[in-house]
């Protein structure tokens, strides 16, 4: 069975480093071409491919019995050889698959903090142009027209700083700078709110409508702080 897995794994390399040039030579498109993976990212496609579900599911689908009424011939050898083959291959696989990612030393996967970013920038801009229109709408005083304006100018500055890399950007210091204050100046809150319960001052329930407030900044705070 051992060998017979060996086999299975090799086949799928033979697939992966044939298939794939196959197919560069015939499709030269610009997409098909940012779809390319090295050499190594496919290596661990092949260690790590086999599962087993579909060859287990085709040999239990053998029927027992030929048209004739006679048993299929050797159908539980066929399921026994199957799901030994799926054992031993997901044995082996699981014994060399972490030498196998470490040797292929595969780049740290970035698109979903990309995409976090360019949502995050489309949205704080389209909402930045949609600012005057929705103070309108809603008649708004300019003041307080003019706070969330400048507030959102500032986030922006903060994603555009982060475009370009640099951990001593204006913008970025200040916002690292607010939001290290901020969560001191909620702890200190915290710690008074709590004395004075302690004090007999205030009861738990004050204390708990305060906790409750001071929970949800810190929490906006904090993941302000991570994305950043």
């Amino acid at each position: 069975m051992a060998a017979v897995s060996l086999a299975v794994i090799g086949a799928r390399f033979a697939w992966l480093f044939t298939v794939p040039y196959l197919i560069r030579a015939l499709d030269r498109r610009p997409d098909q071409r940012l779809r390319r993976v090295g050499a190594r990212a496919r290596v661990v496609s092949a260690v790590a491919g086999f599962r087993g579900a579909v060859s287990l599911a085709v040999a239990l689908a053998v029927p027992e019995a030929v048209s004739s009424g006679h048993p299929f011939p050797d159908r539980d050898l066929i399921i026994f050889v199957t799901a030994g083959v799926v054992v031993v291959t997901l044995v082996l696989e699981g014994l060399l698959l972490p030498s196998v990612v470490r040797w292929a030393r595969l780049p740290h996967d970035t698109s979903v903090g990309q995409e976090h970013h360019l949502a995050e920038i489309t949205a704080t801009e389209e909402t930045l142009a949609a600012i005057p229109r929705l103070a309108a709408d809603r008649g708004i005083d300019a003041e307080i027209t003019d706070r969330v304006r400048r507030e959102y100018e500032k986030h922006l500055r903060v994603l555009h700083a982060g475009d370009d890399g640099a951990d001593d950007q204006p913008a970025l210091r200040y916002d690292q700078q607010y939001t290290a204050l901020r969560l001191a100046a909620l702890a200190r809150e915290r710690a008074t709110v709590i004395r004075l319960r302690d004090q007999r001052r205030i009861d738990d329930t004050v204390l708990r409508q305060i906790q409750r407030r001071l929970d949800i900044e810190e929490v906006r705070l904090a993941r302000r702080e991570t994305v950043d």
